[in-house]
């Protein structure tokens, strides 16, 4: 290798290296759920925030949201979304088996609970106003 590729060399190892993808999950979540948590942070914590609060510079919506409830978007609008992607969510086919994406389901459905979120505080907020 000639010496003038070294520079070239150092700016990819160094973008390469800044690409260290979102930060480790803060929730702490019991054994049940740490498989889903796992599969989550691989790879959908990169645009959803390592807690899928996506805080700060993610690109997608956070989906520990009421939005995200099961009355609002089921576990299989989740599945489809994994496997098929939407307009601004390219299709994650191939890379979470069936029981992976169960196991994140799980663990999204988990971390809505653990905030505080539930159809009944939906419904309790809705007659508020």
């Amino acid at each position: 290798m000639k010496t003038k590729h070294y520079p070239l060399l150092f700016v990819i190892l160094f973008f390469l290296s800044s690409c260290g993808g979102a930060p480790p999950p803060k929730l702490q979540v019991p054994p049940e759920y740490k498989a889903g948590q796992t599969q989550f942070h691989t790879i959908c914590s990169n645009c959803h925030g390592p807690d899928a609060l996506s805080k700060g510079s993610f690109k997608a919506p956070k989906l520990i949201d009421a939005e995200y409830l099961p009355g609002n978007f089921s576990d299989d609008d989740i599945r489809d979304t994994i496997n098929n992607g939407t307009d601004k969510m390219p299709s994650q086919r191939g890379k979470f088996n069936k029981k992976q994406i169960d196991e994140i389901i799980k663990y999204l459905r988990y971390s809505q609970k653990a905030a505080g979120l539930s159809e009944e505080s939906e419904e309790d907020s809705e007659e508020e106003e």
